[in-house]
């Protein structure tokens, strides 16, 4: 029986990752080359989220079958991965949807490092990445993390000691598409809001579906989205992350 099994069990699911947490301490093996569902995966886990999916084989799987069942029923052209980190999403939906373009966004250096290293690796035609955070404006910006091995960095954590620099820039100024179908999932820590400002060009000339964890600014969000036409279609039971559309959607 294999770890993806065992840990769907009540007794062994947090058994096996706190195990497996002591290991990687004591032995300092924790980057793991493993075949998840036909794709190669570079994995770091002494970070919970490659930890979880290296042992579970799985990633917000509500979230993400949710939008393996939005993409093909309504035609999408484009999967914008706003916040990509080292590609979860995007990899996972690049053999399944090999005719779909995937346009992938991280600011940090070592997240897309090995993003890469997955695409070529597996031989992956349909991913094009972009280095940059996303936002309201053009500049430079730093970054802050909470561990020197962290892919996850955000704007606002400024306590934080392990600081990237990145440029930030429009998504407008990037991507010129009109009259596709785009999904467009943003997870941002906590910038949503300014890159939904710096997106207005791209929001007015395409069908959208926007798959969006909010934390923070959510009236301000809600506002926005209204003001352009989009309709709220589901949200999690937590209240994180929603679900909106501008065009009538198959669900």
């Amino acid at each position: 029986m294999n770890l993806k099994i065992l840990t769907k069990f009540p007794i062994f699911k947090r058994l096996i990752p706190s195990l497996y947490k002591k290991y990687i301490f004591f032995s300092g093996n924790h980057f793991v080359k493993k075949k998840i569902e036909g794709i190669v995966y570079f994995l770091d886990t002494r970070y919970l989220i490659d930890r979880n999916f290296y042992l579970r084989e799985n990633y917000e799987d509500n979230l993400f079958f949710r939008a393996t069942e939005l993409i093909p029923k309504n035609k999408i052209n484009y999967f914008l991965d706003i916040g990509s980190c080292w590609g979860i999403y995007s990899l996972r939906l690049s053999k399944k949807y090999k005719n779909m373009k995937i346009l992938s966004f991280d600011p940090i250096k070592k997240n897309i490092f090995r993003l890469k290293r997955m695409i070529k690796i597996n031989n992956i035609k349909n991913i094009k990445i972009y280095q940059t955070a996303l936002g309201s404006y053009t500049g430079q910006v730093n970054l802050y993390g909470l561990e020197t091995y962290t892919p996850v960095y955000s704007l606002y954590d400024t306590t934080h000691k392990n600081i990237q620099k990145s440029k930030i820039t429009k998504i407008d100024n990037l991507i010129k598409v009109k009259k596709k179908n785009l999904y467009i999932k943003v997870d941002i820590e906590n910038h949503e809001y300014y890159f939904l400002l710096g997106a207005k060009n791209l929001i007015k000339n395409n069908n959208i579906i926007f798959q969006i964890e909010i934390k923070k600014n959510k009236l301000k969000i809600f506002n926005l989205l209204k003001s352009n036409g989009f309709k709220l279609l589901y949200k999690t039971s937590n209240e994180i992350d929603y679900f909106f559309s501008n065009f009538r959607v198959n669900k």
